[in-house]
């Protein structure tokens, strides 16, 4: 087994307050489902003789979340940008985007959001706007993962490294959703790619992770994928399957091969994570 000591994976793409804010949406969204259910319990009680309560209609999505949506299904990134009315920083950032645009279009959609308007509140603080400097442009994979900010201002033109592989897309997400990514570095010229496997998935399943773990697939021999396997310092030579672990908001927590077991590996998280070495 070879374990690192916690190292934090040297990227600006992981964005905190992009995972606050989605922790912070997922919280106020089971609240209110606490209060619509209290509310029906005792809207029964009070009119007992009905034959039963109206659910309470959907909300509607905004148009500039319907975009996002859009996007998604066309395969393409959506830069989002946050802005205010009347605000000279703001018209500075929308005025920078307009070349990205024109440049940007065939793989990309834009998206404005008013932070100020009320209908767009929910956009606001999913992606943690309302923690962020104002005004601020955020680049969101076809996956939901955000890959980029750009806060205050657009300081550069070149923007190809808001694009990111399938495989650092997902690990993304994972990281994004507050849980853990097990990420199986195999292909077809690796061995003891099922056992590897077999060993994320345990991690899975493993009570003392509590279900946090996620598993992503990425071939080391993707060329694609070179950039988050140099981040995670993986050996793209060897002959064996590797198994990664990456904690939010981005730090490569341990590194494994197919000889260790689900339960060092969980022993060896457990310690690096406590701060041991």
């Amino acid at each position: 087994m070879r374990m690192s000591k916690i190292t934090y994976v040297a990227v600006a793409l992981v964005i905190a307050l992009v995972v606050i804010g989605l922790v912070k949406t997922r919280n106020g969204v089971a609240d209110k489902n606490k209060v619509r259910a209290a509310k029906t319990a005792d809207t029964k009680t009070a009119v007992a003789g009905e034959s039963q309560a109206k659910p309470e209609p959907a909300p509607e999505a905004s148009s500039e979340s319907a975009a996002i949506s859009a996007a998604a299904e066309q395969n393409h990134y959506v830069f989002v940008t946050f802005y205010r009315n009347d605000d000279e920083a703001s018209r500075k950032m929308q005025a920078a985007m307009k070349p990205v645009r024109a440049k940007l279009s065939h793989r990309a959609n834009f998206v404005s959001v008013n932070v100020d308007d009320p209908a767009q509140q929910g956009m606001v603080s999913r992606y943690g706007a309302d923690r962020s400097p104002i005004p601020l442009t955020l680049v969101i994979a076809p996956n939901g993962a955000v890959t980029a900010g750009y806060p205050t201002e657009i300081k550069k033109t070149d923007f190809s490294g808001a694009f990111v592989s399938d495989g650092m897309a997902s690990v993304l997400k994972v990281l994004q959703s507050q849980k853990f990514a097990a990420v199986c570095v195999q292909g077809a010229g690796t061995k003891n790619n099922r056992k590897s496997l077999a060993t994320a998935e345990g991690l899975k399943t493993a009570p003392e992770l509590g279900g946090a773990v996620e598993i992503v697939k990425v071939d080391p021999s993707d060329r694609s994928e070179s950039k988050l396997m140099k981040m995670c310092q993986v050996d793209t030579d060897s002959a064996d399957a590797q198994l990664l672990v990456l904690a939010p908001p981005g730090k490569l927590v341990g590194k494994f091969n197919s000889k260790d077991t689900k339960d060092t590996i969980v022993a060896s998280l457990k310690s690096a994570l406590g701060g041991g070495g």
